[in-house]
């Protein structure tokens, strides 16, 4: 009996969950968002207006939410009696990435945010022709993380890169902030590489002598090409 009473009762608690007006959603908070807006949201959320918040898929609105290309992550909790709070996080602007005609801006993780504008300070880099740059989608080409990879270690040497790209051997080509040209070639060794172009680039700056690339592709052997 005790098994035939809760189960009866927990039957009565879903209907009055599903069938009692006052958990019908009516107010809804979004938090977080400064780039996507409000709008947006709510109309990925698609919280069905009718149904109890006890009835609500939180977890699939979350996925909704998080389609949106400039949202990393989207909790979705309910709040008695009838709200439920969308919290997100967004995504930053990392990189843009070029390929052919087609140009978009992305975060560390490579997922597309949207197209370029032209008015972006960031770091280029240059894919080969073909590589589709679709908002909402990761970067499909693995060539992108290895000049995102060379990139950060570009930067936490406190370089300042502002393209890069593969030559078409597949070496790393880098241009520098002075418009120097660093070729580095594979990623083998890059940190030597790094530390050596430091080296030669600080000489170069002390003689005033005019460099447009040098090329570190043979650490052993680093050639300069003079304007």
């Amino acid at each position: 009996m005790p098994i035939v009473l809760l189960s009866v009762l927990v039957l009565g608690a879903l209907a009055v969950a599903a069938t009692w007006p006052g958990f019908v959603p009516k107010e809804i908070v979004v938090s977080g968002n400064r780039i996507v807006t409000r709008h947006e949201i709510l109309t990925r959320a698609a919280i069905l207006p009718h149904l109890s918040i006890w009835l609500q898929n939180t977890a699939a609105i979350g996925r909704r939410v998080e389609a949106i290309p400039y949202v990393e992550t989207a909790a979705v909790h309910r709040m008695p009696p009838s709200g439920i709070r969308i919290v997100v996080t967004e995504r930053a602007p990392f990189a843009l990435v070029e390929s052919g005609a087609e140009a978009a801006i992305v975060d560390r993780s490579l997922r597309v945010l949207q197209p370029a504008n032209g008015d972006e300070s960031l770091p280029l880099f240059v894919l080969a022709s073909g590589v589709a740059l679709v908002p909402g989608v990761y970067v499909p080409a693995p060539s992108a993380a290895e000049l995102r990879d060379a990139y950060e270690a570009i930067a936490a040497r406190g370089m300042n890169a502002t393209q890069l790209a593969l030559d078409r051997f597949g070496g790393i080509v880098v241009t520098q902030e002075s418009g120097v040209r660093l070729m580095l070639g594979t990623p083998h060794d890059l940190s030597e590489k790094l530390g050596l172009a430091q080296a030669i680039t600080a000489q170069l700056v002390a003689r005033e002598r005019r460099v447009a690339a040098i090329d570190l592709r043979a650490p052993s052997a680093p050639v300069l090409v003079y304007r």
